[in-house]
C-alpha cells in the first residue's frame, strides 16, 4: 500500500515544489546549513541566514576560522543557538579529520556534533543521491496518518512502523527529491492542526482521511509544562554607547549581551541580583538610573519575565566587555534587543 506514495509524491513535486535557493544544488556543506537552520524555524525566516552565512562563511574552512562568538552573532534571531555552536564545532571536526572536505560517508557524517539521523540522511539522499529515508517531525505526520499509526511516532512500535514504511516509500531513484516532496507534503498540506485533504496528492489511499478524522494521527505526546522565570536585565551605557559581555550563565551562553540575573519572584530585589552580577562581572562603579519597561520572552519551555534596569558607568571599561551604539545591537539575541528597546526612553534621558 504505501508504494503507491512513491509515484504520487513524484509528479506532486514536480509540480508543485517551492522555490528555495538550496534546491537544486549538490553542496553538502550549503546543503547542512540549510537543513541546520530549518529545524523548528520557518523557511522564510531561514532563506536571509542561509544567504548571509553562505556569503560571510562559504565553506567549512572559513566557518571553522571564524570566532564561535562572531558566529553566534550571525546566528542570532534563528534562536535555539546550541545549533549555531554545533555547526561550528562540526565545521572544526571537518577541518581537523577530513581537510576541510564536507564527508562523503554516512557514518562519519553522523559523527559530525549536531547531525542525527535526520540530517545525515536528509546531506546524503540530497547531495550525494544516497537512499536513505529522511524521518521529521512532517515525515511522521504523513505516514502517521496515511497508515493510520498509533501510538508515540518518536519511540517503540510506532516509530519502526514509520521507519519501515519511509524506507518501503523511498524513490531509490530520486531519494533526495522524494524526501524533500514528503517534508513539503508535511509542511505545506498534512499540517499539524488544518490538513488540506482535498489538495493532498496521497489522498486516495490516507487512512486518516477516510476515517473522517485526519487530526487523530500522530498521537499527541504530553508537552513538557511551561517554567515560569523572573530575570532582570541590566543595560549599562557608557558616554553614548552600551555595554555588552559574553554570556556564561543559564541563558544564552556564549553570546554577547546584557548581564541577566535570575530573580526568586516578580521583581524581587532586581536591583540587588545585579548588583551581585556586576560584582562577579568586575564591574564597579555602575550608577542605577531607573527601570525600564517590563516585557515577557519566551526560549523554549520557559516563559520568562524581564524586568530592564538602566544604569550609567563612566569608569574603566573591563578587560573583554565590548560596546555597542545604543542601535546597533541588531546581532544580539532578541531578549537583548528587547531589553535594550525597553530601555530606550531612560536612555534617552541619559543621551540628551
Amino acid at each position: 500500500m504505501v508504494r503507491k506514495v512513491t509515484a504520487a509524491l513524484a509528479d506532486w513535486f514536480q509540480s508543485e515544489q517551492q522555490s528555495l535557493p538550496w534546491r537544486g544544488i549538490e553542496d553538502p556543506y550549503a546543503i547542512w546549513l540549510s537543513e541546520v537552520m530549518l529545524q523548528q524555524t520557518r523557511v522564510t525566516t531561514v532563506i536571509p541566514y542561509w544567504h548571509r552565512f553562505l556569503e560571510k562563511y562559504p565553506d567549512p574552512k572559513s566557518l571553522a576560522r571564524a570566532p564561535l562568538e562572531q558566529v553566534l552573532e550571525l546566528w542570532a534571531g534563528l534562536g535555539y543557538y546550541s545549533r549555531g555552536r554545533n555547526l561550528h564545532a562540526a565545521a572544526c571536526q571537518i577541518v581537523n579529520d577530513h581537510d576541510g572536505i564536507f564527508p562523503r560517508d554516512p557514518e562519519l557524517i553522523g559523527k559530525l556534533p549536531g547531525i542525527g539521523e535526520y540530517t545525515t540522511a536528509a546531506i546524503c539522499s540530497i547531495a550525494y543521491g544516497e537512499p536513505l529515508a529522511v524521518i521529521d517531525g512532517n515525515v511522521e505526520r504523513v505516514l502517521s496518518r496515511y497508515l493510520k499509526i498509533d501510538g508515540n511516532p518518536k519511540s517503540g512500535t510506532a516509530r519502526k512502523r514509520i521507519q519501515q514504511a519511509a524506507d518501503d516509500a523511498l524513490d531509490q531513484e530520486n531519494p533526495g527529491d522524494h524526501n524533500q516532496a514528503l517534508m513539503d507534503l508535511g509542511r505545506s498540506i498534512c499540517t499539524p492542526r488544518s490538513p488540506d485533504c482535498q489538495r493532498c496528492p496521497l489522498a486516495s489511499g490516507c487512512g486518516a482521511r477516510a476515517s473522517g478524522e485526519p487530526t487523530r494521527w500522530p498521537t499527541r505526546r504530553q508537552k513538557r509544562t511551561t517554567e515560569q522565570q523572573w530575570w532582570a536585565a541590566a543595560v549599562v551605557v557608557c558616554g553614548d554607547q552600551v555595554l555588552v559581555w559574553i554570556g556564561d550563565g543559564e541563558l544564552l551562553a556564549g553570546h554577547r549581551g546584557t548581564p541577566l540575573a535570575r530573580l526568586s519572584g516578580s521583581g524581587l530585589d532586581a536591583d540587588k541580583m545585579i548588583g551581585k552580577e556586576f560584582k562577579r562581572l568586575g564591574l564597579d562603579g555602575a550608577e542605577l538610573i531607573g527601570h525600564a519597561d517590563r516585557f515577557q520572552h519566551a526560549i523554549t519551555y520557559r516563559k520568562l519575565f524581564i524586568h530592564p534596569l538602566v544604569y550609567r558607568y563612566q569608569g574603566e571599561i573591563p578587560a573583554g566587555v565590548e560596546t555597542i551604539p545604543i542601535d546597533g545591537g541588531d546581532r544580539l539575541p532578541a531578549l537583548h534587543r528587547k531589553s535594550i528597546a525597553a530601555a530606550r526612553e531612560l536612555l534617552l534621558e541619559v543621551f540628551r
